[in-house]
């Protein structure tokens, strides 16, 4: 899967975020935000497995700032 981390600006967004995907069942993560993104942030994102292009649609159209997308390493 390609870009499933939807990286955010703080903690706080990523709490909204994920408030938001649930209302529309959407399944999400918190997690931190791995290193080698190279994009600046408090640490935190969302790792959504499924419908991620929906998801970060949704996001913005509620006007949640995101600050780019990753792809997740497995661990």
């Amino acid at each position: 899967m390609k870009n499933e981390l939807i990286l955010l600006p703080s903690v706080t967004y990523a709490m909204k975020a994920k408030s938001i995907l649930d209302q529309y069942n959407i399944r999400s993560y918190i997690q931190r935000t791995p290193k080698n993104t190279g994009i600046k942030s408090c640490g935190y994102c969302l790792f959504v497995p499924s419908k991620t292009d929906e998801a970060e649609q949704l996001l913005r159209s509620k006007g949640v700032r995101i600050l780019g997308r990753a792809e997740r390493d497995d661990i």
